[in-house]
């Protein structure tokens, strides 16, 4: 039921929405919404306006990206089902898969539409969750008591009414209204009088419209800027989205009605409030391992012959280590998001201990927070195995994809593809060569020193670590190992620690992690008229000691994160 309805939502940011596919992800295609004229159009015509400074890039003009429609990604869907309606429900969701673009789900669902079988999968996902809301009400009963008290045909308007402004963000038109309470009253006349049948059909409706899978941020016109301005509940939605990982809960729309998020001083009162909840170690956790690419762990492929060790379990040990080192610098100390790089410290358990060639705590699966070996030369995320291991082919180390990502994800640097025509697989490598020496020789064709001359060296200061990162002084074929790179105007290194430090104190690092956030986040690359606020907010960054806490806090503050153009 209904599901023709996501056909035509697909996102509307950028000039590319139909379909415009890249490396990691794939064309979809658009096709006809028989609710649009309704659903769509009604999302910020019942809003208030929001009059919050729009002035916050200091020194800086802001060409704001296109309004538009970003849907929810996976996590986010889920996590707001069970904000909606229990954790049986959100237990019951199975939205279809993201499809990643410029790295992350969020810029995918911005400009990719839906094609037919995701459609077909948010309406089986609909049902399951309305089948578990039906029989596990507690929670739909907090929003809409007549669920318990009276469940009559009337109650299909409270729930509407009631529901529905938690599902769509924003109080609903009465037409929308009209349109739920039939649904219901029509289920229920097929159920022969039974109101939880009406009720299914009525929540599996709301939860396949536009209006709850997609985030409308279009704005209002603002004079200040001569943008558009989030209105109180597009900003109040983008805030949850971003700090929490789920839709807004109905204290924060309550405050959004309220023309509550009217200035930045009420602004950064709810971040700060919002940053304490454990909510938000949840949404920032799903970030990171988005972005530090850790959920892609357990589908690597390792030769089992050449990596005994390596298996699912050691993969989510991997994982955990790095979410542990995010929850330490981010949360628990609050320091400088630099060390995520420098830490001379990791968390290992018992299997973790036997990758690294280190004493097992003898705890089994508990981590334990430990010193890295000194004669390992390790240093932050870049020396644990989580990232040495996804950035190694089956077989072999690989300095190419290594300092790729360093270069791209790190320091924000684009990578050319290699040239059209181009092989750009190695060959075996001979017993006389290490893999460093085979690179080296392959970068002297000029064809391949364009990409390789700025990933390579800087892959080479992982050598000393095999393809899921043991520690290692020889190449399988017993030459002598280094790890010396150097690339102009960036610096020179010998190992790991070295490099790591240059990467902490190069500029681009922490406005990389801004601009990571914007893609992860608001579902957009950054812009060039982006350029002079991310900036300004990496100033303010530096000057609150690079504490990632703060920064989450300030970024909503800003025209950077309140500002869009006219939708395309």
């Amino acid at each position: 039921m209904c599901a023709t309805a996501l056909l035509g939502g697909a996102a509307c940011k950028h000039d590319d929405a139909h379909g415009s596919g890249s490396a990691d992800g794939t064309d979809s295609m658009s096709g006809t919404d028989s609710m649009s004229g309704t659903d769509a159009t009604s999302a910020d015509t019942t809003a208030s306006d929001t009059s919050a400074d729009s002035g916050d890039t200091e020194g800086g003009a802001l060409e704001p990206v296109p309004g538009g429609l970003r849907r929810m990604v996976g996590r986010e869907y889920i996590a707001t089902i069970e904000l909606l309606l229990g954790a049986e429900a959100a237990a019951a969701a199975d939205p279809p898969a993201d499809v990643p673009q410029e790295g992350f789900d969020a810029v995918g669902a911005a400009i990719l539409a839906l094609d037919g079988v995701a459609v077909e999968g948010y309406e089986s996902s609909a049902e399951s969750i309305a089948e578990a809301a039906v029989a596990n009400p507690a929670r739909l009963i907090e929003i809409a008591p007549c669920v318990g008290s009276s469940p009559t045909a009337a109650c299909y308007v409270d729930v509407a009414t009631n529901f529905g402004r938690l599902a769509f963000r924003r109080p609903l038109e009465q037409d929308e209204i009209d349109l739920l309470a039939e649904v219901g009253t029509h289920g229920m006349d097929w159920g022969e009088g039974d109101f939880n049948a009406g009720l299914k059909y009525q929540l599996m409706t709301i939860l396949q419209m536009p209006s709850f899978l997609y985030l409308v941020e279009v704005g209002e016109p603002d004079e200040v800027s001569g943008y558009r301005k989030l209105n109180q509940y597009e900003l109040a939605s983008r805030m949850s989205i971003f700090l929490l990982g789920r839709a807004p809960d109905e204290a924060l729309l309550d405050l959004a009605e309220a023309d509550g998020l009217s200035t930045n001083e009420a602004i950064r009162a709810q971040a700060e409030a919002m940053v304490g909840s454990d909510r938000a170690r949840t949404a920032l956790a799903g970030f990171m391992d988005e972005y530090l690419r850790l959920r892609n762990l357990t589908t690597d492929a390792k030769n089992a012959e050449l990596f005994p060790l390596f298996d699912t379990d050691l993969a989510l040990a991997m994982r955990q280590e790095s979410l542990l080192l995010v929850q330490d610098i981010v949360w628990e100390n609050d320091t400088d998001y630099r060390e995520l790089f420098t830490a001379d410290y990791t968390y290992i358990n018992d299997r973790l201990a036997t990758l690294y060639g280190m004493t097992p705590p003898g705890q089994g699966e508990t981590f334990v927070r430990v010193q890295w070996p000194d004669n390992q030369l390790r240093a932050g995320y870049l020396s644990q195995a989580s990232f040495l291991t996804h950035q190694a082919s089956s077989l072999r180390t690989s300095p190419t994809k290594r300092g790729r990502f360093v270069q791209q994800s790190v320091l924000c640097q684009d990578i050319p593809p290699p040239p059209q025509g181009v092989d750009p697989t190695l060959p075996p490598l001979p017993d006389d060569l290490t893999l460093r020496e085979l690179l080296l020789m392959h970068m002297t064709d000029p064809s391949c020193n364009g990409c390789h001359g700025q990933t390579d060296p800087i892959g080479f200061a992982f050598e000393f670590y095999d393809a899921i990162g043991a520690y290692r002084t020889v190449e399988p074929n017993g030459l002598p190992l280094s790890g010396q790179g150097e690339i102009d105007q960036f610096g020179e290194w010998n190992n790991a620690q070295d490099l790591a430090a240059i990467v902490a104190a190069d500029p681009r690092t922490t406005a990389c992690f801004i601009k990571n956030l914007i893609r992860g986040e608001l579902g957009h690359k950054e812009t060039q008229g982006e350029a002079d606020a991310i900036a300004a907010l990496d100033s303010t960054f530096a000057d609150n000691g690079y504490s990632v806490q703060n920064l989450l806090v300030e970024f909503p503050t800003t025209s950077l994160f309140q500002l869009v153009d006219e939708p395309k």
